[in-house]
C-alpha cells in the first residue's frame, strides 16, 4: 500500500493495436458487401433486379395458363418499359374491356431507373422495337419462343431467352440475335 492508504492501480485506458486492426477490418467487410448492390445500381440501372421482375412473371403467367387452361400474354410496353399480364377471353363485353383498362393499370409494373426494353422478338412473329410486344402462354404451358432484350444507361445488355416447351429463361449476358423462323 501505499502512503494514501490507496492500492496502487494498473489501469491503463485505450486500445491495443490488434484491436484496432479487428474493428478495422470489420468495418471494410461491411462497406464492402454493401457497396455491392449499390454498385450495380450506381453504374446505370440494375439488370438483375429487372431480370428477376420479369423472370418471375413469366413463371406466374405460365403456372397461371397451364392450371387454369386458359391462355394468358405478357404484354410488354417498349416506349414506358413496363409490362404486364393479360387474360385471353373469348367472350368479351365492353363492361370487361373497361374493367380490364383498370386492372391492367394496377397490374403494371415499372422496370428499375435505368433499365429500359430495347427490343422484343417473338421468333414466330418477329422483332417489336417500339410500342407494345406480347408474348403468349398456351393452356398446356408451353410459351412463344422469344428473346428479351434489355440494356442500362451504363450500355450493358441482357437477353432474356424464354424456351418454348418448359418456359425455362436463359441469361445471357449481352445482345443474342436469333434467326427468325418462318
Amino acid at each position: 500500500m501505499s502512503r494514501t492508504g490507496l492500492k496502487k492501480r494498473d489501469d491503463q485506458r485505450g486500445f491495443t493495436l490488434f484491436e484496432l486492426v479487428i474493428v478495422v477490418f470489420i468495418v471494410t467487410l461491411f462497406l464492402g458487401l454493401v457497396s455491392v448492390p449499390i454498385g450495380g445500381f450506381m453504374a446505370g440501372g440494375d439488370l438483375g433486379r429487372a431480370t428477376r421482375m420479369i423472370m418471375s412473371e413469366v413463371s406466374r403467367l405460365r403456372g397461371e395458363a397451364a392450371y387454369t387452361r386458359e391462355p394468358q400474354a405478357l404484354i410488354l410496353n417498349i416506349a414506358e418499359n413496363s409490362f404486364y399480364p393479360y387474360e385471353f377471353r373469348e367472350e368479351k363485353k365492353l363492361e370487361d374491356l373497361l374493367k380490364e383498362t383498370e386492372q391492367v393499370s394496377s397490374r403494371k409494373q415499372q422496370l428499375p431507373p435505368g433499365v429500359y426494353l430495347e427490343d422484343v422478338v417473338v421468333l414466330s412473329k418477329g422483332k417489336d422495337q417500339e410500342g407494345e410486344a406480347f408474348i403468349r402462354f398456351f393452356s398446356n404451358g408451353c410459351v412463344e419462343h422469344s428473346l428479351i432484350h434489355l440494356r442500362n444507361n451504363a450500355n450493358e445488355a441482357y437477353t432474356l431467352e424464354i424456351q418454348p416447351m418448359t418456359g425455362f429463361i436463359r441469361v445471357h449476358e449481352g445482345y443474342l440475335e436469333k434467326k427468325i423462323e418462318r
